[in-house]
């Protein structure tokens, strides 16, 4: 707060004291978040006391924008709501799409895509509506960060561009800056490292001239992510290293979590495995205090490379089985969420439906004969169109959207059904959990695109090995699910080898230059163990010895034998 103008004092007009603290906190957000809180509160609490509505409502929007740096999504979503309410109350339009896109902000963070983007939306009309190019360039980068953490960087890449060709959008230099950092962001995830490094560097220098410290790490660790894609590891580490600084010092959690963690990578790949372990042990400690899970799993997989190849294999076959239970874990999470999301949409709409056609009736319940005919008409498109949403909801409950094959819910109920049957008639079965070895780097060496490629080649390499009465399933990640049925140890063992060869044997060169997959495999055809999910269990066991034995091999566990 160096060299910002005095505030009034305690005796001078609330009003005068109240544009200055709002003024204090905005300007905070740019280096420090902390002080931003405490400024948006003090704000808060004295616009309550002089019952100006339309004040608290600006504080309590910057308190929500000070609790997002924070990580602290729950307080934000309560401030941002605060703060809707009562600019709704004050008739504030500006101020409605500020709060509309913050709720946006914090629900992409969460990864609920939908209710992101219905906020937003509203967000970007209220902006139109009002001819605010500053408020509708911010709606359109924000909707273009929703569809780029959805997976979908070309989208995203899309709404950032119609963001900075807004007439009038040059007015907020800041705004174009935070633009162009997400552009040069999903310019690396498509492996366009020179225009992605031109453009960070931009950002950087716009995020400078504005005096913005949080948007400085931002830029500074986006530029040392892409350096390092580049292989200019020195240029990449002096990057990183003033992020981490700047984040330290501005209280940006998230800041801190990212530079420490694409540090510690760069270490590893300069063979200062010490320096690497701390970085990326300081990345996960922090990551877990935040609760950001994600970046969580990250830490937890570049500490198991680190000690792969270190040699301490035992401690990097523990991180590897923590990353892939916090996968497991998102994956489940964002299942349940969207069928949730899918359920709702699905009762609003049909509730909505039937108001609708009840209001008809009565409204026109003069001309009920000529109306029936349209509604029977209505009523039987309603049905059709009921009907496919039924069987569409069937087949999300049922398939992976990106391989086509099974998902971990279909798979367990077949594996329950197998289990049981196998049991009762002393008939043979065995499950199989596949995992790609070095996924990682497919991702972080080529791009998020080629890896999602992969996967779908190795699913239809899996499907290819299978019979018809067998089932293969996503099971989370990189990993895959084979449940054989009417299959013994030995058979199982063959099985598995078949798919192995299948995967090794394959020319992988046409998707990445360089590029080579292999899998390893773990089998257990014990139907003595209690439950499916005890067989599931030792499969997975055997499939990190092979992991831990060297990868691209095939371990098993048979009918009766020791794990």
């Amino acid at each position: 707060m160096s060299g910002a103008a005095p505030f009034p004092a305690r005796g001078a007009a609330t009003s005068d004291r109240l544009a200055a603290l709002i003024a204090a906190s905005s300007d905070a957000l740019a280096s420090d978040a902390r002080s931003a809180a405490r400024l948006a509160a003090e704000a808060s609490a004295l616009a309550t006391a002089a019952s100006d509505p339309g004040a608290r409502a600006r504080a309590r929007y910057l308190a929500g924008r000070a609790a997002e740096l924070a990580l602290d999504e729950t307080g934000a979503l309560e401030a941002y709501r605060e703060a809707l309410a009562g600019f709704q109350a004050t008739h504030d339009e500006p101020g409605r799409a500020d709060a509309l896109r913050g709720i946006g902000q914090v629900y992409g963070t969460l990864g609920d895509a939908p209710q992101a983007l219905a906020h937003l939306l509203r967000a970007l009309a209220i902006a139109e509506a009002a001819g605010d190019a500053r408020a509708q360039a911010a709606a359109m980068r924000t909707i273009g960060v929703v569809h780029s953490r959805a997976g979908r960087p070309k989208d995203g890449l899309e709404w950032y561009r119609r963001s900075l060709a807004l007439p009038g959008a040059d007015a907020d230099p800041l705004e174009r800056a935070r633009t162009l950092d997400s552009i040069g962001i999903n310019l690396r995830y498509l492996g366009r490292f020179d225009e992605s490094l031109a453009t960070l560097e931009s950002a950087l220098a716009a995020f400078r001239d504005a005096g913005d410290m949080i948007g400085q790490a931002g830029a500074l660790t986006s530029l040392g992510a892409t350096l390092e894609r580049m292989g200019r590891l020195d240029d990449a580490e002096r990057k990183l290293r003033e992020a981490l600084d700047r984040s330290s010092a501005a209280g940006y959690g998230e800041g801190v979590v990212n530079a420490s963690l694409a540090l510690g990578r760069v270490c590893d790949r300069t063979a200062r495995a010490d320096e690497a372990r701390s970085h990326l042990s300081s990345a996960l400690d922090a990551a877990q205090r935040h609760g950001l899970r994600t970046s969580e799993m990250q830490a937890h997989d570049a500490l198991a490379d680190l000690h792969e190849r270190c040699g301490a294999t035992a401690q990097a076959v523990r991180h590897l089985r923590l990353a892939r239970q916090i996968e497991r874990a998102l994956l489940s999470e964002a299942s349940d969420r969207r069928l949730k999301v899918l359920s709702i949409r699905y009762q609003v709409t049909a509730a909505q439906r039937e108001a609708e056609l009840l209001r008809a009736k009565q409204d026109e319940l003069a001309k009920a004969n000529a109306r029936l005919a349209a509604l029977n008409l209505d009523l039987a498109a309603s049905d059709a169109q009921k009907s496919r949403l039924v069987v569409e909801l069937e087949r999300q409950t049922r398939e992976d959207s990106l391989t086509g094959l099974a998902n971990r819910r279909r798979l367990e109920q077949r594996l329950s059904d197998e289990f049981d049957r196998a049991v009762r008639y002393s008939r043979p079965l065995a499950v199989a959990i596949v995992d790609i070895d070095h996924f990682k780097d497919v991702n972080d060496r080529w791009s998020h695109a080629t890896g999602d490629t992969v996967l779908k080649a190795v699913a239809n390499v899996l499907a290819g090995q299978m019979r018809h009465t067998d089932l293969v399933a996503r099971y989370g990640g990189e990993e895959f699910v084979m449940l054989l049925v009417e299959t013994g140890a030995d058979a199982a063992a063959a099985a598995c080898e078949k798919v192995r060869a299948a995967v090794a044997g394959r020319d992988w060169s046409g998707f990445a230059p360089g590029l080579a997959i292999t899998v390893s495999i773990g089998w257990c055809a014990d139907t003595t163990l209690a439950s499916p999910d005890a067989m599931l269990r030792a499969a997975d066991a055997a499939m990190y010895r092979a992991k831990a034995a060297g990868r691209n091999r095939v371990a098993g566990s048979g009918l009766g034998s020791e794990l």
